[in-house]
């Protein structure tokens, strides 16, 4: 009997009700969640895989409440044990490390623990249908070879489809993809890393990764785009302002959004193996395993030197505002019209908070009107700013917004739609959240020239340079004729008398 078990359903509707959703990876400290004994045991092997079924409806299981039966055919069997050996040539071919074996052949006492009859029988990677959810592994056994010492055997578990299984569905082929990924990534390392005795603090990575490689198996996979399309659930485009690493809800599955990103605009998917290599180095050293110093690592190899992981969220970020109704086609995201269209904030609060140092991202809906912007903040060097400016024929204008006396000063447009995107810089502070406020004034004083947070005869000798040197200044056109002359050095001097 099997219960309590903890996975996410990647199903937009799930085959059951399950109350505690964590992972597609079960938790190795959870006993329960073990290999199915059929009855009438049934199996068929390929190259890599043992496929374990029954085709008697003499077995059932027990899950969440409920039993169900776990009878399925031999075409099914096969059409699983076919899918997962293509996934499995597309993985190698890219590079990617293969499961484990998860006992050794040459054990031949059939009283040992590690004798292979404990373990599907042979060496090869089990893969059996029942009941636990449409997909999931199981890790198993320590597999410290080098050079990834904390890798892990695992064996996978796939739905019977509620018996459903005459002929497999189009997103079935998918659950294979995804779970053998998570059979990957276990070569790597086993996901208690980071926070001591969270065994999930990085299983966002896992679920974000093995989702979108269902799209390098299957190049027209729809699960993701599926799930980017929904606007009344949480997604990287419903709510921008989350985290890269947002571990609620099945949001770590909607988040492939962000592989898919480093992907297309790096143009390479090898980059994501980059990250599990990493990953595996990392985790093997025993210490807490910190993802993003990785990400950062993965994103400047990959684009050989010419981005950094501060200039990846803020193209993140405005890749994620052109999708739904925005979406401009040939530009951003592959496929974009399809997903949902992001969600803005309204200017009417000036105040912000964002996230600090994970890609988390605010959409803001500036006033049609020809007048100034000025934005402030106390962690200037942690956030990015940049104003996109679309004319009535959707031509647009991405400007970014740098940080001079002591604002960032952007310039609205009357005829034009106007947005403010901000986001989250990466670096080394340990801040956990950045405040801004917008405004249409600038909070500089009156005649401060030169920023020094006074008004005296530095600012007049910066001006008389300024006007020698035909060098323009807003901050010394104090009556705002677009030009500074000697009426600016009488209304300073004025200031700084009075």
């Amino acid at each position: 009997m099997i219960k309590n078990i903890h996975i996410y359903v990647i199903l937009l509707s799930c085959l059951y009700s399950f109350t505690n959703l964590d992972s597609c990876i079960a938790d190795k400290n959870n006993r329960e969640i073990i290999r199915n004994q059929f009855t009438n045991h049934e199996t068929i092997e390929s190259e890599n895989f043992v496929i374990h079924f029954t085709t008697s409806s003499t077995d059932s299981q027990y899950v969440n409440g409920q039993w169900y039966n776990l009878q399925s055919n031999y075409s099914y069997a096969q059409s699983i044990i076919d899918h997962a050996e293509s996934a499995l040539s597309i993985y190698i071919n890219n590079g990617w490390e293969i499961p484990p074996p998860d006992c050794d052949n040459t054990i031949t006492d059939e009283g040992s623990p590690d004798h292979c009859i404990n373990f599907g029988g042979n060496s090869l990677y089990d893969i059996y249908i029942s009941n636990d959810g449409a997909g999931m592994v199981v890790p198993e056994n320590s597999y410290p070879v080098e050079p990834y010492i904390g890798g892990m055997t695992s064996f996978m578990k796939i739905s019977t489809l509620l018996n459903e299984y005459q002929t497999i569905p189009s997103w079935n082929e998918h659950v294979v993809a995804h779970e053998l990924h998570h059979s990957i990534q276990l070569r790597y390392g086993y996901s208690v890393s980071g926070s001591p005795g969270n065994y999930m603090y990085n299983g966002w990575l896992f679920e974000q990764t093995a989702t979108y490689m269902e799209n390098v198996i299957y190049p027209n996979s729809m699960h993701l785009r599926l799930m980017l399309a929904n606007c009344n659930v949480v997604t990287p485009l419903t709510y921008p302002h989350y985290n890269i690493d947002y571990p609620a809800e099945i949001y770590p599955y909607r988040s492939a959004l962000w592989q898919k990103f480093l992907v297309e605009s790096i143009g390479d998917s090898s980059i994501i193996r980059y990250i599990w290599e990493d990953y595996g180095i990392d985790y093997a050293s025993g210490e807490q395993v910190s993802l993003f110093p990785i990400y950062s690592d993965a994103v400047e190899y990959a684009s050989y030197g010419e981005k950094n992981l501060s200039e990846a969220y803020t193209d993140y970020s405005i890749w994620r505002y052109f999708t739904g109704e925005r979406s401009i086609p040939n530009l951003f995201f592959d496929e974009a019209s399809f997903y949902c269209t992001s969600s803005t904030e309204s200017f009417i609060d000036s105040s912000f908070t964002i996230q600090a140092n994970k890609g988390a991202s605010i959409f803001i809906d500036m006033p049609s009107e020809d007048t100034n912007i000025y934005i402030t903040s106390e962690s200037p060097n942690d956030i990015s700013l940049s104003l996109v400016s679309i004319n009535p024929d959707n031509e647009f204008d991405i400007i970014t917004l740098n940080y001079e006396n002591n604002n960032f000063i952007g310039n609205l447009a009357g005829s034009n739609q106007n947005i403010l995107i901000a986001n989250s810089k990466y670096n080394d502070n340990n801040i956990e959240q950045i405040s801004f406020t917008v405004s249409m004034e600038s909070n500089s004083l009156i005649g401060d020239t030169n920023t020094d947070g006074s008004v005296d005869v530095l600012d007049v000798v910066l001006v008389v340079s300024q006007i020698l040197n035909n060098d323009f200044n807003d901050l010394g056109d104090l009556n705002s004729d677009n030009s500074l002359d000697v009426i600016d050095i009488v209304l300073l001097i004025e200031i700084i008398l009075n």
